[in-house]
């Protein structure tokens, strides 16, 4: 393998450990609004007065965000995966 390419493939796998690291910050950003955003939802029904619609707005709203955050990561994870999987291959078949 010439040195361009090493050098080529070491930056993609680099890329792709940065990109994981991102999507995993992400997360944990995204589950902090989430936090956020169902207690203001609480204290917002709890003002009005309705129990009922504070239960019932809270499981919307947890339902359809963590399904819509569980998707989007899942999928983003399984890319990450098999592109550093794929440029590993690379690098073995490489120094052969």
């Amino acid at each position: 393998m010439t040195q361009e390419t090493e050098t080529v493939l070491r930056r993609s796998l680099d890329e792709v450990d940065r990109a994981r690291k991102r999507q995993w910050a992400y997360l944990a950003l995204c589950f902090c609004c989430l936090t956020l955003f169902l207690i203001s939802i609480m204290k917002t029904a709890e003002n009005i007065g309705d129990r009922r619609l504070v239960a019932e707005v809270l499981l919307g709203a947890l339902i359809s965000i963590l399904t819509s955050i569980l998707a989007v990561l899942g999928l983003s994870l399984f890319i990450s995966r098999m592109t550093n999987k794929i440029l590993k291959a690379i690098e073995l078949l490489a120094k052969e």
